[in-house]
């Protein structure tokens, strides 16, 4: 049986743990976190019948996704073009499709995301997406900020946020 096979790489960036991980061609998940525990549940969740690698041959298949996320975190990089397999539902991935559109310096709030999506009335839900987005800083949910552009919630961390939106010069309530 021909299992799909999921590469693990755990890497040190700006004193930074973080944790990617790709197929043999597209980046499944990237989180600032250096535990296995998220990863695990989202491999368990969408990809059940992988085959987990790491060492030597993850680090080399993700060896050019980190050196851009050196650079993005150098003010080097400002648009990541990478292969991605987002898994999630449906509106979840209308989200996430919506968050990838906000361009590199700019930000949106919920409200804007809710009404780009159809439904205004959805600010929660749109809240819920851009929280389960598996992907971090490249599909951007950094850039969604409260009403009144107001500091909000991160997976990754409220300062992990701030260093984001410093990078890319984007000016937020405190």
């Amino acid at each position: 049986m021909n299992h799909l096979k999921v590469y693990i790489t755990h890497f040190l960036l700006n004193d930074t743990n973080f944790i990617i991980a790709s197929n043999a061609s597209d980046v499944i998940y990237l989180a600032n976190d250096d535990t296995m525990e998220y990863l695990n549940r989202h491999i368990e969740r969408f990809y059940s019948e992988a085959v987990k690698i790491t060492g030597y041959e993850a680090d080399q298949l993700n060896a050019h996704f980190i050196e851009d996320l050196r650079l993005y975190f150098k003010g080097e990089l400002k648009q990541f073009n990478w292969p991605l397999n987002l898994a999630g539902t449906d509106f979840q991935k209308k989200i996430w499709s919506s968050l990838c559109n906000i361009p590199y310096g700019k930000a949106v709030t919920y409200s804007e995301i809710a009404l780009l999506s159809g439904n205004k009335q959805a600010v929660r839900a749109v809240g819920g997406a851009v929280g389960a987005n598996p992907v971090m800083i490249v599909v951007p949910c950094h850039r969604v900020l409260g009403k009144n552009g107001e500091l909000t919630g991160f997976s990754g961390g409220l300062d992990m946020k701030r260093t984001l939106l410093a990078i890319e010069n984007i000016k937020y309530i405190k």
